[in-house]
């Protein structure tokens, strides 16, 4: 009979002949802390965002580079269309100014 602490924890197996009489050091389980779902979707969310913005500015770039000195009206709605399906929603005047300096030649970034 045991009489120390883990005395509950004693079980004796039929014919294995196993008998666990205290907790095996071998056995820890270390609790590793994961972020949380939330966190995780932040995260996915962020990087999607930035990867998009990449793309935005790749786009704006490539449009300002080709429609130097078109009429700013067509300049205004290519920028729209082409930034639109990127999540990049822009107002009205900030298009407009966008528009005006491409038709300019002058550089351009995102606001």
């Amino acid at each position: 009979m045991i009489t120390n602490a883990y005395a509950s924890l004693e079980r004796t197996f039929d014919g294995g002949g196993l008998e666990l009489t205290s907790p095996s050091s071998t056995n820890t389980w270390r609790h590793t802390p994961q972020p949380s779902r939330t966190a995780q979707a932040a995260g996915a969310a962020r990087q999607i965002r930035d990867q998009r913005r990449g793309y935005a500015r790749v786009v704006l770039r490539a449009l300002a580079s080709r429609y130097h000195g078109r009429p700013t009206s067509q300049v205004q709605r290519v920028l729209s269309d082409s930034l639109k399906p990127l999540g990049v929603g822009l107002s009205p005047a900030a298009l407009h100014e966008l528009a005006v300096n491409i038709t300019a030649g002058r550089p351009v970034e995102l606001p």
